[in-house]
C-alpha cells in the first residue's frame, strides 16, 4: 500500500515539473519563432540521405534482379535433370550454397521445386521462407536418381470367357 501511495506522489511531482518547464520554455520558443531560428530541416528532405536512399533503392533491384536470374536457373536446371532422369551438371555462376545444394535434390524435391512459380523459389533461397517437400539450401551429399520400377498392370480380363468349372 505504502509503495502504491510514494508511486502516485512520484508520478504526481513528474507531471508538474514537466508543466513547469514546457511553461518556462514558451517564451524562449516564441523569440526563437520570431527571429527566425526554426528547427532543422527533416531530414528525409537532405540531399545526403536522398542521395542514400537512391543508392540503396538501387542495391535492392540488383538484388532482387540477380536473386530472380538465380531462381530462373535453379527451374531449368530441376527440368533439365526430370528429362534427364537424373542430376545434370550445376551452372557454375550460381553461388556455392545453390551449387552445393542441387545436387542433393532428389527427383521429388525437383518436382515440387517445377511446380512452382520462379517467385517462390527464389524466396526459398533467400531462406524468407520453405517450399513444401523442397529441404532448405545447405549443403547436400549428391545423390543418384534411381528409375522407379515399372509397376505391372493386371492383364485385362476377357468378359466373353466364362469362368472354369471345376468338375464334381
Amino acid at each position: 500500500m505504502l509503495k502504491n501511495i510514494v508511486s502516485a506522489i512520484g508520478a504526481a511531482l513528474r507531471a508538474a515539473f514537466a508543466l513547469v518547464r514546457a511553461a518556462v520554455s514558451i517564451p524562449g520558443r516564441a523569440v526563437g519563432a520570431l527571429l527566425g531560428g526554426g528547427a532543422a530541416p527533416p531530414v528525409e528532405d537532405l540531399p545526403e540521405v536522398q542521395d542514400l536512399a537512391a543508392r540503396l533503392a538501387a542495391a535492392d533491384a540488383e538484388d532482387q534482379d540477380n536473386y530472380a536470374k538465380i531462381a530462373r536457373a535453379i527451374w531449368h536446371w530441376c527440368v533439365e535433370s526430370l528429362i534427364a532422369d537424373g542430376p545434370v551438371a550445376v551452372p557454375s555462376w550460381l553461388p556455392r550454397p545453390v551449387k552445393s545444394w542441387l545436387p542433393g535434390l532428389s527427383a521429388k524435391e525437383a518436382e515440387a521445386i517445377v511446380s512452382v512459380e520462379k517467385s517462390a523459389i527464389q524466396a526459398h533461397v533467400r531462406g524468407l521462407y520453405g517450399l513444401p517437400g523442397v529441404r532448405k539450401v545447405q549443403s547436400l551429399a549428391p545423390v543418384k536418381w534411381s528409375p522407379e520400377p515399372a509397376r505391372r498392370k493386371a492383364a485385362p480380363v476377357d468378359a466373353t470367357c466364362e469362368p472354369a468349372r471345376r468338375p464334381a
